[in-house]
């Protein structure tokens, strides 16, 4: 009798993009690539370039021809046009089914502004946040605030970018108008939010997860993750996350269970008012001196690569990176 050959799923995992995080992409990427279990899949590089050129196995192709003959696309863009609802409008037209979150529950994470909106109507505590437009005169809105609403520092940054690019800590008044510009210079819109004194957290959740922790939960949280950034960062900026022993990351943070199990709440709560799929990690600050954790964002897509926050945790609750690839391909073809 003959062994019956299995057809392996054919994943195009999807690379690169215009944003700011490009090469951050080409990395959780080029990891995906590697580690899928070769026993069960075709992985197919999709890359696009900056300036929006799609390529197939390192071949220029269109983008339609770039996406056929998938039946998975494994979405490992990060920011624009990745994470934010447009490349899942485009899979979604074209009939192909993709990891993460789909169009809407996209759109509205990375608004920071309009998801820290829904995370205060569940009952989540979020920064103190005031929104600027581009092109508006906007100095007497901010002076306010920063006088009357906050005090200083607080924190500048754009509204709709990712890996924390364009953010600044602001100490002297006098140096706010100068970051907001910078920030305008990525996004049309700025967000200027309280600066809260604590400790850095975050914390993945999966769908569908089996592990030590949890069994066959229907989202269910990986340990909580402690960011110390070191070497003069004032918090976890872009060089913090992605330039070795520039931050410790500890996991699992040293919090007591009751905290632990806060932060996990706390993450697969944002994960389902958000309307997120698949797989999310959310970012807090717990306040010095009462324990109050605050949100700041939820990430609908991120990273995957070597340095990664989501596969340590994944790693330190027992479900190694092929597996973790696994459960959000299972999640994706449901």
């Amino acid at each position: 009798m003959k062994q019956e050959i299995l057809k392996l799923l054919r994943v195009g995992v999807l690379m690169g993009g215009p944003s700011s995080e490009h090469e951050v992409s080409l990395n959780t990427g080029q990891n995906v690539l590697e580690n899928l279990d070769k026993t069960k899949y075709l992985p197919v590089a999709v890359k696009i370039s900056k300036i929006g050129r799609w390529f197939l196995n390192g071949k220029l192709t269109n983008q339609s021809s770039a996406l056929k003959g998938h039946d998975v696309v494994f979405n490992a863009l990060h920011g624009t046009f990745g994470e934010d609802g447009k490349v899942q409008a485009i899979l979604e037209h074209a009939g192909i089914k993709y990891t993460g979150s789909g169009i809407a529950g996209s759109a509205i994470a990375m608004d920071k502004f309009h998801s820290r909106e829904i995370f205060k109507l569940a009952g989540l505590n979020t920064p103190k946040t005031l929104k600027l437009k581009r092109g508006e005169n906007y100095v007497a809105r901010a002076s306010f605030f920063v006088n009357k609403i906050v005090k200083l520092p607080v924190v500048v940054k754009p509204c709709s970018n990712g890996s924390s690019v364009g953010v600044q800590i602001v100490e002297d008044l006098d140096k706010l108008e100068k970051a907001v510009a910078t920030a305008f210079k990525l996004d049309k819109f700025v967000l200027i939010e309280e600066f809260i004194k604590g400790r850095e957290l975050t914390c993945g959740v999966v769908e569908n997860l089996t592990s030590p922790t949890c069994n066959n939960c229907e989202i269910g949280a990986l340990p909580v993750t402690e960011i110390i950034p070191i070497k003069n960062h004032k918090f976890f900026n872009y060089e913090a996350k992605y330039k070795t022993g520039h931050s410790n990351e500890i996991t699992p943070a040293p919090i007591d269970e009751v905290l632990t199990k806060k932060a996990q709440d706390i993450a697969v709560r944002a994960h389902q008012v958000l309307g997120c799929s698949g797989y999310s990690r959310t970012d807090m600050i717990m306040k010095n001196g009462n324990g109050t954790i605050y949100v700041l964002e939820t990430n609908t897509l991120p990273g995957l690569t070597k340095n990664s926050l989501l596969p340590k945790a994944a790693q330190t609750a027992g479900l190694m990176f092929p597996e973790l690839l696994d459960k959000i391909i299972s999640n994706s073809l449901v």
